[in-house]
């Protein structure tokens, strides 16, 4: 899009094309994924996104690719994303004992920031060198491999009927979240930092523009943002917060708040690397730490609606460019990048104040307990 376009509202808009159809299939995946065979869904989303990206790459290596392609293929992939991200945090959870879910939360976070770190920037490197085509081909490349692989995968039975209401059975998993505070606060700051925070990144091609960089610098840029991800998780995975469980979430957040708004503001490129990096293992913290307060409480017949719901933030980071985008055309660049942290850095001090619900989280949940002990 920034090839055709160079504007940083059109990377916003494409974005949004592919952010709202999977916030509304987000919705109601989480009821799939309870509803069905999680690796038939695996599967089939795994093949869908091969063929799109298969097809974008065809278009652009023979030269009729055109806007509307773009934003078709970006609409489409977010049907099948809002499908597939409440299908895995269904499915591997499910996979491990109780005792073991913080553990395999921070494994499934370590495995993606882990390919963040790497292949970023040998896709930075494969485009500046060989035109934007052949990253798409790796890419599809990829996703047929995780095709394959799903016939591997052990089978997570469906935990509800098929003859049951969906919008009833939706409607159970918002009840479940607005009726438990901690549950409404978590996932309400997490849709808080994706959408003002994580969203920069959908604009990155205009940002480094702003040093003179190219796709190379959007690469480094992307690895800086996976080696302090999974920095940050490594570090969830091996604090034991104890009572401060809910500080150090918060604290997370507000580091990654702090450090994007100080990069949007750096005049050396060599300075936003280290600044992002940092500001990205805050975010991996938060994210993991987060996550796993959400996963150790959720009921299981519930957990594939209410972590569909959750799954929404994937889905916010996307859509918040829109809103870096826009706030860049309207104002700067730079300044795009900085103002959603100043909303969530007042969000996380409004939580700090008034939510003792979530100052007062511990780590020590007992993992027999349903969720229903933790309602308020």
């Amino acid at each position: 899009m920034f090839d055709l376009t160079g504007s940083s509202l059109r990377l916003g808009l494409v974005a949004a094309a592919n952010a709202l159809p999977t916030i509304l299939f987000n919705l109601f995946g989480g009821v799939l994924a309870d509803r069905m065979e999680t690796r038939f869904l695996l599967r089939i989303t795994a093949f869908a996104t091969t063929m799109m990206l298969g097809t974008l790459a065809v278009l652009i290596a023979t030269d009729t690719v055109v806007l509307w392609h773009i934003f078709v293929l970006a609409a489409l992939s977010g049907v099948v994303i809002g499908i597939d991200n409440p299908t895995r945090q269904a499915y591997f959870p499910s996979l491990v004992p109780p005792r073991a879910t913080k553990s395999a939360v921070n494994l499934n976070g370590a495995m993606m920031a882990s390919a963040s770190v790497v292949m970023p920037t040998i896709g930075g490197v494969l485009i500046a060198a060989f035109g934007t085509a052949t990253g798409f081909f790796v890419a599809a490349a990829g996703y047929g491999a995780m095709t394959a692989s799903t016939w591997l995968l052990p089978t997570r039975k469906p935990v509800l009927s098929q003859a049951r209401n969906v919008l009833g059975e939706f409607r159970e998993g918002v009840s479940y979240i607005v009726r438990t505070r901690i549950f409404a606060i978590l996932i309400g700051l997490n849709f808080a930092s994706m959408f003002f925070v994580f969203g920069y990144i959908q604009i990155l091609p205009a940002f480094v523009k702003e040093f003179d960089g190219g796709d190379r610098q959007v690469g480094f840029l992307f690895s800086a943002a996976g080696i302090g991800a999974l920095s940050g998780i490594i570090a969830a995975g091996r604090i034991r917060p104890g009572r401060w469980l809910g500080w150090t979430i918060l604290g997370a957040a507000l580091l990654f708040s702090s450090l994007i708004f100080i990069a949007a503001q750096a005049q050396q490129f060599a300075l936003v690397l280290p600044l992002v990096a940092i500001g990205h293992f805050g975010n991996g913290m938060f994210t993991i730490t987060s996550m796993t307060a959400l996963q150790l409480r959720v009921p299981d017949a519930l957990r594939g609606r209410v972590m569909g719901i959750y799954a929404i933030n994937q889905s916010l980071a996307i859509l918040g460019g829109l809103w870096a985008g826009t706030m860049g055309d309207l104002i700067t660049v730079r300044w795009g990048v900085a103002l959603g942290p100043v909303v969530v850095a007042s969000l996380i001090a409004l939580i700090a104040l008034t939510q003792r619900q979530v100052t007062g989280l511990r780590d020590d949940v007992d993992t027999r307990r349903t969720g229903k002990q933790f309602a308020d």
